[in-house]
């Protein structure tokens, strides 16, 4: 029995020590490559700058669909200007739109850097458990090896 949950250890420690020393390289090299682009993301969609383009936007937005109404009026619908007030309409509301996202999208990236070292420090505990479990595993398939069986 010993050696059964001996070997049981020594395999999933050895699975779990693989899958944790793995990923914590990969978060590591997501952290170190992209923390540098992530910070210049957050930094730039929350300066004042892009805040008050995005508010400029959103303002030119609301004249644009003015604008959009006034060209597509049935009184001059014959001079063929609705889809120019249309794309006008269209395209300022969707930059809007878009700088928005990219607002709100450098806010979850810029929270889930912060949160990578802790991720990668769980990761080196569970490495270490791994280690851990193996040893354990070894222990008892050894012990398991040493004591003499009763005959049948």
């Amino acid at each position: 029995m010993a050696s059964t949950a001996g070997g049981f250890l020594l395999g999933f420690g050895l699975c779990l020590l693989i899958f944790s020393l793995f990923l914590s390289v990969v978060v590591e090299e997501a952290y170190r490559e992209y923390r540098s682009d992530i910070e210049m993301l957050y930094s730039v969609t929350h300066s004042s700058e892009y805040s008050s383009t995005l508010i400029a936007l959103e303002t030119a937005s609301s004249y644009a669909m003015k604008i959009r109404d006034a060209l597509c009026h049935p009184a001059i619908s014959w001079m063929g200007l609705c889809h120019i007030g249309e794309t006008l309409e269209s395209s300022i509301t969707g930059a809007a739109d878009k700088m928005r996202e990219t607002q709100a999208l450098s806010e979850r990236l810029h929270a889930a850097t912060a949160a990578l070292p802790a991720v990668e420090s769980i990761l080196w505990a569970t490495s270490m458990a791994g280690l851990v479990m193996i040893a354990i595993g070894v222990a008892l398939i050894i012990r398991a090896k040493r004591t003499p069986k009763p005959p049948p």
